[in-house]
């Protein structure tokens, strides 16, 4: 964030004219929603003395163009997919191989070895990897959540008669994606099946609020 204040500050009274140059629209590109609140006062306040500094000139105009400069790189994604066919599936590995931070899986069950692979490789880059699946479903045939736990991943199950039927996941606290996709090799390839990516910021923090809500009901593998 330090590095986007000064480049903004260094610019002052320009249009920001060499920004795709420059690594900017991927450091604002890879704040959360918290981040830009933040990024935003910052700027508000740096804007109080440049107006100082130069007598009132052109403030106003240099905090206009640096708030259209972060609603123009500023990350959202919105996308529906469906199956069968490989969209899923190469849109989930995509989203896993971009995290940055965290990801929190809450899913039915997990049998494709592609999509086990890319989590574990998440570990492997140290993100911070949770599971949350059915007991029932990982002693399925194929099933990756024993050998994902062995590798070091927090795996939490239900204790019922009745099925942990989520299928959802939560990358970096700011997108979310959910739908009836199954993380089977049959999803990908005959069933009917759908899903939805986005990252609106309430979706994705009421999905979070109700993931810590299962992750303390929920029981140790």
């Amino acid at each position: 964030m330090d590095k986007i204040v000064q480049y903004l500050t260094d610019n002052y009274g320009q249009q920001f004219a060499d920004e795709k140059d420059s690594e900017i629209p991927d450091l604002i590109g890879s704040l959360n929603r918290l981040e830009l609140i933040e990024l935003r006062y910052r700027l508000f306040n740096e804007g109080r003395k440049l107006e100082i500094a130069n007598n009132g000139k052109q403030s106003l105009f240099w905090l206009q163009n640096c708030f259209e400069l972060i609603d123009k790189y500023m990350f959202r994604r919105h996308q529906v997919l469906f199956s069968p066919g490989t969209d899923i599936l190469e849109s989930i590995s995509d989203l896993l191989k971009q995290a940055q931070k965290s990801l929190d899986i809450c899913v039915f069950t997990i049998t494709d070895e592609r999509l086990a692979t890319e989590i574990w490789n998440c570990q492997q880059r140290g993100i911070i990897v949770r599971i949350i699946t059915d007991d029932d479903k990982m002693f399925d045939h194929g099933s990756a959540i024993k050998d994902l736990n062995k590798a070091g991943i927090p795996v939490k199950i239900d204790h019922s008669r009745y099925h942990m039927h989520h299928k959802f996941g939560i990358i970096d606290s700011r997108i979310v994606f959910t739908g009836s996709f199954n993380w089977t090799y049959s999803a990908s390839s005959h069933n009917q099946e759908n899903l939805l990516i986005t990252s609106n910021f309430e979706i994705v923090n009421q999905y979070a609020e109700q993931y810590e809500v299962l992750w303390k009901e929920m029981f140790w593998l």
